[in-house]
């Protein structure tokens, strides 16, 4: 196993095109390793709704093995996702029951992939130690620079990722620096528009955006990661690996979802109540400016 990401996965409710699509940091990765070539596997709780079923169905029709993905009473978790103006904004979630326990069958199986991700949206933080003390971890702490959450989990990270795009190249570089001193082999960082920056513990290499017709920016940096990740475990050169994964998330912004396999909203039952959905309504879905934002 290449790949075995563990933690969140969500529905991202479409309202304004009446569309519903899984995703998640943790499935949205397992996704692009499997794309990238990679064997990879999702552990993780969905509900027992259409919306659980469709996250199933989508992994399974992308390759990711999903034996670890349980199925709880319950409702999956939702979110809805509202354009205004051309920027993506989030409105009304309901974490459902994404959050879960992992066994000690899971952190075995876990242990079984040349690297395990998880995300700061997870609720898995103190489980990253005894992930770290079975295997390779990755984990993306998204923007969480300054408030000191990655202080104590960057220890036990052998890769971590971060989201950087209000940054410059100096900042960035110093993040690279301080979250390598930490401990982590590898440190990216992605800044939407801007590229991404690749530091081994000795030196950065930067790569620029790959041109895309953007649609949709859901989950491009979710796909940079899952392919930078398929890179890291084979060994490929850090210009060449840094190329790819930006194309895979150029990839990405061309179609409405994470991923794709969506599912008119119609033939689900209600997403995240009525509030977000008239907020949409009074928002119509456009086009976004041609960034890859995480």
């Amino acid at each position: 196993m290449d790949v075995v990401a563990i933690g969140d996965n969500i529905s991202d409710c479409y309202v304004a095109i009446g569309q519903v699509f899984p995703g998640g940091n943790a499935v949205n990765v397992s996704v692009a390793a499997a794309r990238s070539g990679g064997r990879s596997a999702y552990i993780g709780a969905v509900g027992d709704d259409a919306r659980g079923q469709l996250l199933i169905d989508s992994l399974t029709a992308e390759s990711v093995d999903v034996g670890r993905l349980r199925v709880v009473p319950g409702q999956t978790a939702c979110c809805q996702v509202l354009h205004a103006d051309g920027d993506r904004q989030f409105g009304t979630t309901n974490r459902g029951v994404a959050l879960f326990t992992p066994t000690l069958d899971d952190l075995a199986f876990a242990a079984t992939a040349s690297i395990v991700h998880s995300t700061y949206c997870s609720g898995l933080e103190d489980f990253v130690p005894e992930l770290a003390s079975r295997g390779r971890v990755s984990f993306d702490f998204s923007d969480r620079i300054d408030d000191g959450y990655a202080d104590d989990l960057l220890p036990y990270v052998h890769v971590a990722e971060f989201s950087a795009a209000h940054l410059d190249d100096r900042e960035c570089a110093e993040l690279l620096r301080w979250a390598g001193s930490r401990g982590p082999g590898y440190v990216l960082v992605t800044r939407g528009g801007r590229g991404a920056m690749l530091y081994d513990g000795e030196r950065i290499t930067a790569a620029e955006a790959a041109p895309s017709e953007v649609i949709d920016t859901l989950g491009a940096g979710d796909s940079f990661i899952g392919r930078a990740l398929y890179g890291l475990i084979h060994d490929e050169p850090a210009p060449a690996l840094l190329a790819a994964s930006a194309r895979a998330a150029a990839r990405t912004c061309t179609a409405w979802g994470a991923y794709g396999h969506g599912l008119p909203l119609a033939r689900l039952s209600t997403c995240c109540g009525d509030r977000g959905e008239a907020v949409a309504a009074a928002a119509p879905m456009e086009s976004e400016s041609a960034h890859l934002e995480e």
